[in-house]
């Protein structure tokens, strides 16, 4: 095999603990959100939809972080981003993006409404129409059907600052930017620690639409990518350390936030040891990925690859559709705690429904559709990348 060959099978290769990390982060917001947030905070839309049907104050020392999770994504979609858009031209990187995203939220959108409409206390059914349509069109502000879908807007501000560095020819660039991005984000939340009133403007929608929030999550994900796969340098590792002390700032304020919204007081370490251990483990799996292929086998690699293409359907899908099945079980007369389990086990089940036959039929047409206006074509010669530091 040629070098160049060597690169490219390396670069196609599933990397196995990319996809078991984002299903567990998917597993924690959805337990977090079941388990805590949506029968602490009724004014949510998991709340609503749970109606103070079902309490798990049992489970709560064990529920409570799993908010980590989206921290989580941040920094998977940075890695996964740079890794995939490496070689990819602007139109393949938007036509991927837009294949990926639009049948999920579609699907999942209107599922939310359709259970949100028979729920009866999700608002008036203009006002469930609004935040569908929202939903649906990426609307980065509220309303939506469901309040998880406040990530996609972040998701795709990271997204439409890496489709303009393919459309410019200077992808090459990514480590400098994402560098400047990350240490922006990562000095705001330090200097978060002298002047505590900066975390106002945290947290506001401005902020996390221009990455000021979470942008040090991101460049993490890019970072460990450039040294994983492209080799450790001192200037990517005092990156790669800046972004990691900007993040555990910025979980330890996201902790405040929830157990205020929840009227409850924890420590924010937890939540700091698990977003760290996490990523420690994601560095870990990439460098042992063909150790990891090679002891799964190509069944355990199907599997693998299967749940994490389920993690999307499924974050979308579990708050206000498993809130409001708990609630319709437990009014049923059955037990709060095997309801919490079998909702989970309900999400699980119509996410890889999703995944495995509706998603499919929705991206096929989509791609016809795009292949008809013309988004099959390049915009811009393919580059080799030069890493940026």
């Amino acid at each position: 095999m040629t070098v160049q060959g060597h690169e490219r099978s390396r670069h196609d290769a599933q990397l196995i603990g990319l996809d078991a990390a984002r299903f567990l982060a998917a597993m924690l917001v959805m337990i977090f959100h079941l388990g805590a947030y949506a029968w602490q905070a009724p004014l949510s839309t998991a709340g609503r939809a749970l109606g103070g049907a079902a309490a798990y104050p049992g489970l709560f020392a064990w529920t409570w972080f799993g908010w980590i999770g989206v921290e989580l994504f941040f920094v998977i979609s940075g890695f996964v981003i740079a890794y995939s858009a490496e070689h990819a031209t602007a139109r393949a990187f938007l036509r991927s993006r837009l294949l990926r995203l639009v049948p999920a939220v579609w699907i999942c959108a209107t599922l939310t409404v359709l259970v949100s409409l028979a729920v009866g206390r999700m608002g008036s059914s203009r006002h469930l129409l609004h935040a569908y349509l929202d939903s649906a069109l990426f609307v980065p502000v509220e309303p939506w059907i469901d309040g998880v879908y406040w990530t996609l807007g972040v998701e795709i501000a990271f997204y439409g600052l890496v489709f303009m560095l393919l459309l410019c020819g200077r992808y090459r660039s990514v480590g400098s930017v994402c560098a400047a991005l990350g240490g922006a984000s990562a000095l705001f939340w330090i200097a978060t620690l002298a002047i505590p009133g900066l975390t106002a403007v945290a947290a506001t929608r401005l902020a996390e639409l221009t990455l000021l929030r979470h942008g040090c999550f991101f460049a993490l994900g890019v970072f460990l990518w450039l040294s994983l796969i492209k080799g450790a340098t001192a200037g990517r590792l005092c990156v790669i350390a800046l972004c990691a002390v900007g993040a555990l700032i910025e979980v330890g304020d996201a902790s405040q936030s929830f157990l205020a919204q929840m009227s409850r007081s924890e420590s924010p370490l937890v939540p700091r040891l698990i977003f760290a251990g996490c990523v420690l483990m994601i560095a870990a799996s990439v460098r042992g990925n063909a150790w990891l292929r090679d002891r799964l086998g190509a069944r355990g690699c199907l599997l693998a690859r299967q749940l994490g293409l389920m993690t999307y359907p499924l974050y979308l899908l579990h708050n206000v559709n498993g809130a409001a099945l708990i609630h319709r079980l437990v009014t049923a007369g059955l037990p709060p705690y095997p309801v919490l389990l079998a909702a989970c086990g309900a999400m699980l089940t119509v996410s890889f429904a999703v995944m495995r036959w509706a998603e499919p039929f929705v991206r096929s047409r989509l791609s016809a559709f795009l292949d008809r206006i013309g988004l099959d074509r390049p915009l811009v010669p393919a580059r080799r990348p030069v890493p940026g530091l």
